[in-house]
């Protein structure tokens, strides 16, 4: 006992500081534990909110059904977009028309054609040809942005313009302008 007496007194001094640092240490320590401590109670209180219990187990799993649910409903909602695009692209999506005076003796651009084509380029083209005393209405397939029927040269400018994508709205008024004006 009296060694350890000895000792003490010998190193009071280094025994002080060292308790000094220590206490100092576990005050930072304590510091630190506490933010983390209360970082997580925030988050736990996040994960908590809106339920009566404090069954954190119940929880996770209720928030890993929504989360599988929520899964399935994406797959489904993924699979009926790729049937729509699909789809889609069979629907008409571009469309090129001409107005044209087919006949002299008609007083304005009555004729026309018009291409509607879809993304792969098939489609039909739709003329219209106004006589003084008759009208003939006529429609050619195309197939890959051409026809196996011979195209007049208004027919072609429609299919060209309807494989550009480019509808000409201010031809389309310019007639109904000049229309209006006679």
């Amino acid at each position: 006992m009296e060694n350890i007496l000895l000792f003490v007194e010998e190193f009071s001094a280094s025994i002080i500081i060292g308790s000094v640092i220590l206490n100092l240490l576990l005050i930072l320590l304590m510091i630190i534990n506490y933010a983390i401590t209360s970082n997580l109670k925030d988050k736990y209180k996040k994960l908590v909110k809106g339920t009566s219990g404090k069954n954190i187990e119940g929880i996770l799993m209720e928030h890993l059904t929504r989360v599988e649910t929520i899964h399935d409903d994406m797959q489904s909602i993924n699979r009926k977009i790729d049937i729509l695009d699909n789809r889609i692209s069979f629907c008409v999506q571009k469309v090129g028309i001409i107005r044209y005076n087919a006949f002299q003796d008609t007083g304005s651009d009555l004729s026309f054609s018009i291409a509607f084509l879809n993304n792969n380029n098939d489609g039909i083209i739709i003329t219209g040809i106004h006589g003084r005393s008759e009208s003939y209405s006529y429609a050619k397939p195309v197939k890959s942005g051409k026809s196996s029927y011979s195209l007049s040269v208004e027919e072609l400018q429609a299919l060209e313009r309807a494989k550009a994508n480019v509808l000409d709205h201010t031809e389309i008024q310019g007639s109904r302008s000049s229309k209006e004006a006679s």
